[in-house]
Parts: structure tokens; C-alpha cells; sequence
């Protein structure tokens, strides 16, 4: 059986200041990019480099080697990423112009954890990452009734699974309820955006939260 632990740098983040490392950043580019991209030749390691090296306002061959390493040592490795296809190179030696160069997509973990980097910007149907069906309903109704609540609980639950280098999937609602800080991260954001719905969807939500909760 394949493991999905994922060693990535994704939520690594300089002590001092929270913020981002540089390389957390660019592995979310990296995937934000094949992700999002829809024409093959956006999805090359050269054009990813170009892409990154645009945003940076540097060369793209400065970006290069750090998208390199990154699809090959850990994006592949991980699964997060997969090869598509090959495009024909025009230049260069003829036997590379054979071979080509690859495009990539994104893999259901790499998927995952798009919606989770992406702060919900992703639609996703839940019961596709998990093998407990009512749980997968769950966090779609969730999603359907309060995405930003719904994005919270997945990014906390992501991330912690990454830095603690454990499977993020399949979801499990075992690992959703091992979330301590969640309830604390988001009390403000639920008691504001709960207030917004009728009473229907309330109740509903407090049921999915509660069945996250009886787990503990």
C-alpha cells in the first residue's frame, strides 16, 4: 500500500514571524500553477519557472533549479503531482526532442491540499477523499452551507497532518476530531457566520460539529 505522508515544506513557516519560508511559497505556486493551468505547456517545469520568476520579477532561470527540485524530490516522490503527458521539443539535442519534456497534473492529494492552500477557492466533492461515506456528505453539506468554516476545519486538519508527518488521506473523521486548536481557531469566524444562516442550516452545522466533537 502506497503511504501518503507528506515530507513537504508547505506549511513551514520562520519561527520569529509565522510567515512563510521561501520554500513553502514556491511549492504552493508549483501547485497552484498545475493546478489551475488548463493548456499542457503551462504545466512544464520551464514555464512553472517562468511563471514564478514573473511574480519574483527575476530570471527564470534563477527559479529553475528550486522548481526542479521540487518536482523531482518531493512534488513526484509524494504523489502530490504525476506526469500527463509529453510535449516534443523543437530544439536542442534530437534525442530530448524525442523524449520531449513533461507536463503535470495534480493528484487527488495534491488536490487536497490545493483547496487547502487556496483559502477556498477550490470546489471539491469530499466523498471522493474519504473512505467514510457519511462523513464525505458531510463536508459537503458543510462546504454548501458555510465554506469558509468548511476550509478552516480541512486547512487545520491538513496542515497538522503534514507537519506531524501523518497520511492526510484517506479523511478520517478519527484525524478531523484530532484537531485541538480547531475549536479555538474558529470560534469567532463560527459564532459570526453561524448568526447569518436560519435556523435549519444552524442546526445542521451543530450536528456536523458535533459529530467531529463525540469523537474526543
Amino acid at each position: 500500500m502506497t503511504s501518503n505522508t507528506l515530507k513537504t515544506s508547505l506549511f513551514e513557516t520562520f519561527k520569529l514571524t509565522n510567515q512563510l519560508t521561501g520554500k513553502a511559497k514556491r511549492q504552493r505556486k508549483i501547485i497552484k500553477i498545475i493546478g489551475t493551468a488548463n493548456i499542457p505547456n503551462q504545466r512544464t517545469k520551464v514555464e512553472i519557472s517562468r511563471k514564478i520568476s514573473i511574480e519574483n520579477k527575476q530570471s527564470w532561470k534563477n527559479s529553475y533549479s528550486g522548481v526542479y527540485n521540487d518536482i523531482e524530490k518531493i512534488l513526484l516522490p509524494q504523489k502530490i503531482i504525476e506526469e500527463e503527458g509529453r510535449i516534443p521539443l523543437k530544439r536542442g539535442p534530437r534525442l530530448l526532442q524525442k523524449e520531449g519534456t513533461g507536463y503535470y497534473k495534480l493528484t487527488k492529494i495534491g488536490t487536497l491540499l490545493l483547496f487547502c492552500i487556496e483559502d477556498n477557492k477550490v470546489k471539491i466533492d469530499f466523498t471522493d477523499f474519504t473512505d467514510q461515506q457519511d462523513l464525505g456528505e458531510e463536508l459537503n453539506l458543510l462546504y454548501t452551507i458555510n465554506p469558509v468554516l468548511c476550509f478552516l476545519l480541512l486547512e487545520k486538519y491538513t496542515s497538522t497532518m503534514c507537519i506531524n508527518g501523518k497520511d492526510i488521506m484517506p479523511i478520517t473523521l478519527e484525524n478531523i476530531s484530532k484537531i485541538d486548536e480547531f475549536s479555538l481557531k474558529c470560534n469567532l469566524q463560527f459564532i459570526k457566520s453561524i448568526l447569518t444562516h436560519n435556523k435549519d442550516n444552524q442546526r445542521k452545522i451543530l450536528q456536523i460539529l458535533a459529530h467531529i466533537g463525540s469523537k474526543h
